[in-house]
């Protein structure tokens, strides 16, 4: 999975794709599938003329009156599946089906002006991207919106026919977004495409009979004996849940609580002479809708929000995300349970079939979830070693002569003293022994300066110079696996700033290095402080030091 943001998107496919969805947004006008099935002809089935008849149907109760007026009119109004009257507001008549195919004209009129923005866009400002993202998401968020009333009002089937132009622009554009997002985000993006399709599966079991839906289908391919099979293997019935012997979805249940509240039936939710289990069900079916279609709305955002990057352009992990996400699936999938340990419990009640399926999506989605949560550490250490790559093409692009220059490999004194380490792990000036040196240090020592002397008064030859040659340096530490790929001096250096912490005090947050152990986060929070430790390290310890991290 790679971490480094590299010029995304790609403009050519981002305006391939958006130009598909706008033609299919004006499709959605033009092909003749409106009504289909609701008593329609054909010739008079395509949307776009019935376009002043939604205006009517909007502003009839503000006007108290039609604003176009006409044969066309009365043969084109607004057919009735599409009708809904609501009181969203108190006092206010809200056509909502009217009011989204009207913010489905706005959008379409919109997606083809956004043309301009998303063919001419900077690809690194991710205008085009953008732009494609907040027209098609307008367009899926005013369709489903348009969707989920009118099944409210009538019924998935009748909506499903009603609406069946606009069912297929629906799932197209949205296919294209899933498409995008996966272009933008690369894997990111495919995780992201099954959490939002978990998620709008969930959300469509608990609110609706999509099991008469997969009756229909089974029946359809000649496999309804099938469907029932399995509905005798688990002992269920249809709906959410059953009660007094008649299957209730969540929509049945919310129209019904809601019903009761609105006429001021305070006891429509938590009734005092009905059993602790019905309250408890009828509790948890809004808490379910509220969480479900919470977490719908979510992972749709999440669906379209790109990658973070840091400055230099490293993915960052998003830990809390993670966390918040396992939350939000972990709370949805208790109440699911909660409900239906209560239809277990209560003989009047039974388990439906469209709670099992919710179940196994929320568990579907926790799972994916938990698996990101658990690779955010390895996700962290690939992101650090590519801060470090970045760092070290600094440091190697920014070599000079000054860099050569940081010689005081063992001690500040090295010039005016013998060239024996002071730190704790070399030998003792006086103790250590003549050795010879490795072949790897030959060439280190051969280029040490021999230091001339004058001789001591009275010696017998006045003018003899008296050559001195340091002993070879001698490493007497503890060593592992890094250190072994060091040499001498390089050791020693390594222990005085690490170990010794001689050269000054580490960064507050920098772990400390553990001779033998893994270290996984030690080498990279080097070069995350590495303008800290450039002044403290030699340019041929800073490269062995990536060297071995990239090869952890």
């Amino acid at each position: 999975m790679t971490t480094v943001n590299k010029k995304k998107p790609i403009k050519t496919a981002v305006v391939v794709t958006y130009v598909i969805a706008t033609l299919l947004l004006i499709a959605g006008w033009f092909v003749p599938a409106f009504g289909y099935g609701q008593g329609i002809k054909l010739a008079d089935s395509m949307l776009f003329w019935y376009v002043p008849g939604i205006l009517n149907a909007f502003l009839f109760p503000y006007l108290g009156k039609n604003l176009f007026i006409g044969t066309h009119i009365d043969k084109y109004s607004l057919p009735g599946f599409a009708e809904f009257e609501s009181r969203v507001i108190p006092g206010v008549d809200i056509q909502i089906i009217a009011l989204m195919l009207l913010l489905y004209l706005l959008i379409t009129v919109l997606a083809i002006i956004f043309l301009i923005p998303v063919a001419l866009g900077k690809k690194d400002k991710k205008t085009s991207l953008t732009c494609a993202y907040v027209i098609e998401g307008a367009a899926l968020t005013a369709l489903g919106i348009l969707f989920i009333f009118s099944a409210w009002e009538t019924n998935l089937s009748t909506t499903a026919k009603g609406f069946l132009n606009l069912i297929c622009v629906f799932a197209a554009v949205l296919v294209i977004l899933f498409v995008q997002s996966i272009i933008e985000k690369k894997s990111y993006g495919v995780v992201k495409m099954f959490l939002f399709a978990f998620s709008a599966a969930a959300f469509l079991f608990a609110m609706f009979a999509i099991d008469k839906m997969i009756a229909i289908i089974c029946d359809t391919f000649k496999m309804s004996n099938v469907w029932e099979a399995i509905l005798n293997a688990f002992n269920v019935d249809g709906g959410l849940y059953v009660a007094n012997g008649t299957a209730v979805t969540g929509f049945n249940a919310l129209k019904d609580m809601i019903g009761g509240m609105l006429s001021g039936n305070s006891s429509a939710i938590w009734d005092g002479d009905a059993a602790i289990t019905a309250n408890i069900v009828n509790v948890g079916v809004l808490a379910l809708f509220a969480v479900l279609a919470f977490n719908l709305i979510v992972d749709f955002v999440g669906l379209m929000a790109g990658n973070k990057y840091n400055k230099n352009g490293v993915l960052l992990t998003h830990k809390g995300g993670k966390i918040f996400g396992v939350i939000r699936y972990a709370v949805a999938l208790a109440i699911a349970i909660v409900i239906e340990v209560c239809t277990v419990v209560d003989k009047s009640m039974a388990d439906g079939v469209c709670l099992y399926f919710v179940v196994v999506f929320i568990l579907i989605n926790l799972v994916i979830d938990i698996i990101r949560l658990a690779r955010v550490p390895a996700q962290q250490r690939k992101a650090d070693a590519q801060q470090a790559d970045v760092n070290m093409h600094f440091v190697e692009e920014g070599m000079t002569a000054r860099d050569d220059e940081q010689t005081e490999i063992i001690s500040e004194g090295a010039v005016a003293a013998p060239a024996y380490a002071t730190s704790a792990y070399a030998a003792d000036a006086t103790a250590a022994q003549p050795v010879e040196p490795a072949a790897e240090e030959q060439a280190s020592e051969d280029e040490q300066l021999e230091i001339e002397e004058l001789p001591e008064e009275g010696a017998e030859e006045e003018n003899a110079p008296y050559v001195y040659t340091p002993r070879p340096v001698v490493y007497n530490g503890p060593t592992d696996a890094f250190l072994d790929t060091l040499t001498t001096e390089e050791k020693i250096e390594f222990c005085k700033v690490f170990l010794d912490k001689s050269k000054g005090n580490l960064p507050a947050k920098m772990p400390e290095y553990e001779i033998g152990g893994s270290n996984d986060d030690f080498f990279p929070a080097i070069f995350i402080n590495l303008g800290r430790f450039r002044a403290m390290l030699t340019s041929s310890l800073l490269r062995k030091i990536y060297k071995y991290l990239n090869t952890k």
